[in-house]
């Protein structure tokens, strides 16, 4: 039994083996949705492409440059929360080669890849804490608390390399204190 009303055709199907009847409700694209529903049809589709945007831009892309996953705590719970990211440079693509190589200067690449991330947070750290209250509001208690982390993306890199790492924002003054933070 077939019946069409407003742009839409709702089918009733009689399964053979049980005297129950489905009905399915099908939509053509919003032009057969109801003007009062067509706003959340919208918001919807909306919503879908925002989160297979963020879904692409959580990963290194065919570029090669590292992307860093920006996460946030509160120092009783051991929950990360995802806050952001943003897309590595040259410089940070080349660090994170010589990292992910795990070779002699491993360690001097991960400070400074730590010093890096510690840097752009630290400039944008207002704006960051308020959007994250904003997102999450059971952190809007302890935002003067809050702990950041990071979850490098990049190819080739080792399990271990790949957790979140902690990072305390702090401002980078001048080349002595990028030398210094190198060898710390």
């Amino acid at each position: 039994m077939t019946s069409a009303f407003g742009g839409s055709v709702l089918v009733t199907v009689e399964p053979k083996a049980s005297a129950n009847k489905f009905s399915t409700l099908e939509m053509k694209g919003g032009k057969g949705v109801p003007r009062q529903m067509r706003s959340q049809l919208k918001r919807q589709q909306e919503i879908g492409e925002m989160r297979e945007q963020m879904a692409s831009n959580q990963s290194y892309g065919a570029d090669g440059l590292p992307v860093f996953n920006l996460f946030v705590r509160t120092p009783r719970a051991n929950l990360w929360y995802p806050c952001g990211s943003f897309k590595g440079d040259d410089r940070s693509g080349a660090l994170c080669s010589n990292y992910q190589k795990d070779g002699f200067l491993a360690g001097i690449s991960k400070k400074q890849i730590d010093a890096g991330v510690s840097g752009s947070l630290f400039r944008d750290q207002a704006k960051l804490v308020e959007t994250i209250c904003r997102q999450y509001p059971q952190l809007r208690k302890s935002k003067d608390e809050l702990q950041f982390g990071f979850k490098l993306s990049y190819e080739g890199l080792s399990e271990e390399q790949s957790k979140v790492t902690l990072v305390e924002p702090k401002e980078q003054k001048g080349v002595l204190d990028g030398i210094k933070t190198m060898f710390s």
